[in-house]
């Protein structure tokens, strides 16, 4: 089953659909072929007939859009002008009140591939024209050589298969216009955070950039206390920044979050003093001690160094709720430095590996540290718990 997928479905649509009525168009004419081989002056056509399409179905040739009409003309109008098939004196006919034979029926349904391929590829112009014509070949032919002795079904198995074909075409249409709207629809979604983000950047990164400039000419007339001004405000409007991008990302990725309140942005160096608050209160005695200006970390740092402390902090109070922890976090010229222990209860000789449901905290603190090329330590001190983390203050490497 796989095998015949994969020769139905090797070329894109509508060739799938058209292989599939080749290969029914290949079948009936081979019945015809086999039902009644004589005389020699239908066989050959017929021969003929199946070898196009046998040809077809193995390697689809795309006949342009304006020649399809004359194509299947030329298709159908051997097998219309082919003599009726021979029948033996007494044979069973499938209707008695004509002369047709099964092998004459089952030419008329072997012509499906010829009415898939108008009804799929053929201009919508052409259409109207070629289909009434291929139709009135059969009653034609009947009427004025007095061959075609089913003719009715012809033209039965001819709508059939043109039907099927227009329904197809029909479907095709509809899905392309569908992958178009998506498409308009995504174009319009990236322009649109394209505005968005050029609203939310533009803007502060202009206010930045003028303070920048401001500071560098402070700078050069000797004005250090003008500089640092400049500088500070460029700070505070960047950071301000970051923070209406988080918000305005949320908006983006969940449009309906405009109506219910906003996501909080993501915590900072400056937020560890509130976890640590909020630790105490819930029962954790911990002693926070800093130095520096953590509000001049990269957000990138601060955040790493806020999840540090979060994780190690709450490792510290698994197995001893109530224990006493040291959280010491500092700024330098290169690097900056947070190191958390506890000094809590813990089972006799000490702690010889990481709290329970630590380890995989450890590994994510570990990530993170390393994503912005800095090293972090895990380990027992004493009857304790000790996480120490340093990181580059140069952003990730």
């Amino acid at each position: 089953m796989g095998r015949i997928e994969a020769v139905f479905l090797r070329h894109p649509p509508p060739w799938p659909v058209l292989r599939f009525f080749g290969c029914v168009g290949v079948a009936w004419a081979v019945l015809a072929v086999a039902l009644s081989p004589a005389p020699i002056a239908r066989t050959v056509p017929v021969a003929a007939y199946i070898a196009v399409w046998t040809l077809q179905v193995v390697r689809p040739w795309r006949v342009p859009p304006a020649l399809v009409p004359w194509a299947v003309l030329a298709v159908l109008a051997p097998l219309v002008l082919a003599p009726p098939a021979q029948s033996a004196p007494g044979e069973f006919r499938p209707f008695p009140f004509t002369e047709g034979t099964f092998a004459d029926g089952a030419l008329a349904v072997a012509t499906a591939p010829a009415w898939a391929h108008l009804a799929i590829l053929a201009r919508t112009r052409d259409l109207v024209w070629c289909a009434p014509v291929a139709l009135a070949l059969a009653p034609l032919q009947r009427f004025a050589a007095g061959n075609l002795p089913l003719w009715p079904t012809w033209i039965m198995w001819g709508i059939g298969f043109l039907l099927l074909g227009l329904a197809f075409r029909l479907h095709t249409a509809l899905y392309e216009a569908r992958l178009r709207l998506d498409r308009e629809a995504v174009a319009e979604e990236r322009r649109k955070i394209a505005r968005e983000v050029h609203d939310l950047i533009g803007h502060g990164l202009g206010v930045v950039l003028l303070n920048i400039g401001a500071a560098r000419r402070a700078a050069a007339r000797g004005d250090a206390a003008a500089a640092v001004g400049a500088l500070e405000e460029a700070e505070r409007v960047g950071r301000r920044g970051v923070r209406d991008v988080h918000q305005g990302l949320v908006l983006l990725r969940d449009p309906g979050a405009a109506a219910g309140p906003i996501a909080p942005p993501p915590p900072t160096a400056e937020d560890i003093r509130a976890l640590v608050d909020g630790l105490g209160a819930d029962g954790l005695s911990v002693e926070l001690t800093t130095s520096g200006d953590l509000a001049s970390v990269d957000p990138a740092v601060g955040l790493t160094l806020f999840r540090v402390v979060q994780e190690g902090l709450s490792n510290s109070a698994r197995p001893a709720p109530g224990a006493a922890a040291a959280v010491a976090a500092s700024v330098g010229a290169r690097h900056a430095l947070v190191t958390v222990a506890d000094r809590g209860a813990a089972p006799p000789g000490g702690r010889t590996a990481p709290p329970a449901g630590g380890g995989l905290g450890l590994v994510g603190m570990r990530e993170r540290v390393a994503a912005l090329g800095g090293t972090l330590h895990a380990g027992p001190d004493g009857a304790g718990w000790r996480i120490d983390a340093a990181i580059p203050l140069g952003g990730v490497r």
